[in-house]
């Protein structure tokens, strides 16, 4: 019996140990999977994180130049903003920022695809249009026209109708100033081209020049010279100003170049805004002439312009095409171009980045 109860006792005790190493051996399985997965799970996550990276570096989208509308100004800042803080960069452009002038026309180096983007009025868009040139608007800077008819402030000039029998300085052929003429039946003007020197407006107290709200009567302040304005806005004809614009083809052909260069100039735009005195250095480089004082001038009287009116609501660049229709049919009537087309051929703002 006691060898009976012996052998009972071992087995049993056999038994005990094998259910004892079978459950460590289930426990380092649970282990070794346990790890297996942690480290899948690690390597889906940095294969994830690369894969966000790699969307998040810019494409290569080469070279590009903008051709703006004059010397360096505030009124290009937030353009120089971008080339300077390398936001242009960030989208994958080599960006080239000219600047313009009196000999330069940005629609002639654009249409001719030496330039991808420049600046010019709505109104030039819309002449080059009626030539068969096929610029495409896809932002403004300015909602509101910054020109201006300048006089003396002794002349008492307060209203558009009291031009006549001034002599009047203006761009020949511009299409404010034959609608003005027409609009207020001007028929006793005497006429001259601007030339961008205010010589001749200083020495003729009855004579009137055209300039820009940002820059001319600041000038003429400086110079002792008293003067008063009217905005072009005001007459009734109300074109964007400095458009920015492109060509049918460059849409067509680099769709993705033309987004990339107006979100970077957009982003510029709104940093130019918060700082405007951080970029004075910078245009400078550009346009040694300009003095702080001017660019502090411009930068303050430009801002409404800019981002007032629509672009309020719907954000810097905005342009209606109620705005460009009617600007079409004034010019038409006007006889300053014969050809009309929807207005959707000729600006878009596809190109302006959205909120996500």
């Amino acid at each position: 019996m006691k060898s009976t109860a012996g052998k009972f006792i071992v087995a049993i005790g056999m038994l005990l140990l094998l259910m004892v190493i079978a459950a460590c051996g289930e426990d380092a399985s649970s282990e070794a999977g346990a790890a297996t997965d942690t480290d899948v799970e690690e390597t889906e996550t940095t294969e994830t994180e690369g894969e966000t990276e790699a969307s998040e570096e810019a494409v290569d989208l080469g070279e590009a130049k903008l051709v703006t509308n004059w010397f360096a100004q505030p009124e290009h800042g937030g353009n120089y903003a971008a080339l300077k803080e390398g936001y242009y960069a960030e989208e994958g452009i080599d960006m080239t920022v000219e600047p313009g002038g009196p000999q330069i026309s940005a629609t002639q180096l654009v249409s001719s695809g030496k330039v991808e983007f420049g600046y010019t009025s709505g109104e030039d868009i819309l002449n080059a249009r009626d030539k068969g040139i096929p610029l495409v608007a896809i932002g403004a800077i300015f909602q509101t026209s910054p020109y201006v008819l300048i006089s003396h402030e002794e002349a008492g000039i307060e209203d558009f109708s009291d031009l006549n029998g001034k002599t009047v300085i203006t761009a020949p052929g511009v299409g404010y100033w034959e609608y003005i003429k027409e609009a207020y039946d001007l028929d006793d003007v005497k006429e001259l081209s601007y030339t961008g020197n205010l010589a001749t407006f200083i020495d003729n107290p009855d004579a009137v020049t055209q300039g820009y709200v940002t820059s001319e009567p600041f000038v003429l302040d400086k110079e002792g010279v008293a003067n008063n304005h009217l905005l072009i806005h005001d007459s009734g004809f109300q074109p964007y100003s400095n458009v920015i614009f492109t060509t049918e083809k460059v849409i067509e052909e680099k769709p993705e170049l033309v987004k990339a260069f107006m979100k970077a100039t957009v982003k510029g735009w709104e940093t130019y805004r918060e700082d405007p005195a951080a970029y004075q250095s910078f245009l400078q480089e550009y346009n040694p002439d300009l003095t702080t004082e001017l660019m502090d001038f411009g930068a303050e009287t430009q801002d409404e312009f800019v981002f007032g009116g629509d672009a309020a609501e719907h954000g810097f660049g905005y342009m209606s095409e109620e705005r460009w229709s009617d600007l079409q049919q004034k010019m038409i009537d006007l006889g300053i171009i014969s050809y009309e087309e929807d207005a959707s051929n000729y600006f878009t703002t596809e190109f302006l980045p959205t909120e996500e």
